[in-house]
């Protein structure tokens, strides 16, 4: 833990600062704020996790998900039906996601949102590409004075330039089930809470960047509470049809060390601080638990299996998930790796209701995804394999990363001509 100057410290929190809004009121009342545009991001499930965590511990729980707004930066853009009109996904009828479309300016919704739900704490998720309409809506609340938390990736990993936004005073460093729980129990017994592990905080004129604690057991974490999203927000468009679709984490983390994921890093980082271990497998049971939430009270008709390599089972563990699957086959998609695929994985997932896959290859050049992206597999071993894939009829996507790093325009090509040899039913390029 060190401390330093922030580049702007005019919201330091001070420990005088932490007093309730609402003298006298024993809940905290938790505004989740999720920055984001339509047809970007499906439903976040750790919006859902944190609102169980919250409500469990008896504290007041509201959303703001700017993904049912117009677009701040174009009115006009949908990222799903962009992909349509650029033939890069089916045509698809969209009424049932615009069913909780709100046509009002997203700031001023924003505001109208705060300013009524009065809130003791903001707690913000967002990605990278998201965090400007984040700052731009906290932007329009900063004079309120409203202690604010902004977790994620993006966040965990660039914690120096989120906090150095005035709008911002706390960032949750790694996991967030641990942190905001015990930041809302503290604030509201009125105890300190700088010392919070994995918090960061501006204090005093300066940041105090406290270690992350152990990782958190997934095992353990209660069911996910949908209940502050809009209905469209639980439809998910796929091969030509709206589904009422749900992520469903199964791993944690990931065993391979991509260059370009947060996994490695996240693996880095609490391997560094905490000697634990970051990749971690969801027990069949808790699986199975989660399913019949999502299938009973949600009426999910698909899933999506929220893990980096879904595959990233040993044999015996893959033979037991299928088993454990057989009894809902309730259509599901995944995504996995190429060196992880083979036909009798493939074909008895298909069998228990696998309708799609996304694999990743990420680059076309042999030697450049070896030593740059720390991807050990050959193009031979992607187009055989993908060709397995083919061969179970399982309609598939692959996605690559283009404008990499040291990457030249002749390496660029040697990934177009990659997929010029996979017949997939989709080619993302990110």
């Amino acid at each position: 833990m060190a401390d330093r100057d922030p580049d702007n410290s005019s919201r330091a929190i001070t420990l005088q600062r932490t007093s309730l809004h609402h003298p006298g009121v024993a809940k905290m009342r938790i505004l989740q704020g999720y920055p984001n545009i339509r047809g970007m991001n499906m439903l976040p499930p750790a919006i859902a996790l944190f609102t169980a965590i919250l409500k469990q511990r008896g504290h007041v729980v509201g959303l703001f998900d700017s993904t049912d707004y117009p677009n701040p930066e174009d009115d006009h853009f949908n990222s799903d039906k962009e992909k349509e009109a650029n033939l890069n996904v089916r045509p698809f009828d969209d009424t049932l996601l615009k069913v909780s479309f709100i046509d009002r300016d997203v700031f001023d919704a924003f505001e109208e949102c705060v300013q009524e739900f009065q809130p003791d704490l903001m707690a913000m998720s967002c990605t990278e590409d998201m965090f400007p309409i984040g700052i731009r809506l906290l932007e329009r609340t900063g004079h309120l004075h409203i202690p604010t938390l902004i977790g994620g990736v993006f966040p965990t990993f660039a914690p120096d330039l989120v906090l150095s936004h005035p709008e911002i005073d706390m960032v949750c460093i790694g996991e967030g089930e641990h942190v905001l729980a015990e930041l809302c129990d503290r604030i509201q017994r009125r105890e300190p809470y700088d010392n919070i592990p994995g918090l960061w905080i501006k204090k005093d004129g300066k940041i105090r960047r406290n270690p992350v604690g152990p990782v958190v057991d997934i095992n353990k974490n209660p069911l996910l509470d949908l209940s502050l999203f809009h209905e469209g927000r639980m439809y998910r468009p796929m091969q030509g049809k709206v589904w009422r679709m749900f992520p469903l984490e199964t791993h944690r983390g990931c065993p391979y060390t991509c260059t370009y994921c947060n996994s490695p890093s996240q693996q880095e980082m609490y391997k560094k601080e905490t000697g634990s271990n970051f990749f971690r497998k969801k027990s069949f049971e808790k699986i199975r638990e989660e399913i019949i939430h999502l299938r009973d009270n949600s009426r999910a008709e698909a899933f999506y299996f929220w893990a980096d390599t879904f595959f990233a089972y040993s044999d015996k563990e893959f033979d037991e998930f299928v088993d454990m699957y057989s009894e809902f086959n309730i259509p599901f998609w995944c995504q996995t790796r190429p060196e992880t695929v083979t036909y009798d994985r493939v074909k008895n997932l298909d069998d228990v209701g696998m309708f799609r896959m996304a694999i990743g290859i990420e680059h076309g050049n042999d030697e450049f995804r070896k030593r740059v992206l720390k991807r050990n597999v050959s193009n031979e071993t992607i187009i055989t394999n993908l060709k397995i894939v083919n061969k179970a009829k399982v309609p598939f996507s692959v996605n690559n990363i283009l404008g990499l790093p040291y990457e030249t325009r002749e390496l660029t090509f040697d990934t177009i001509e990659l997929n010029r040899h996979i017949q997939a039913d989709g080619s993302n390029a990110y």
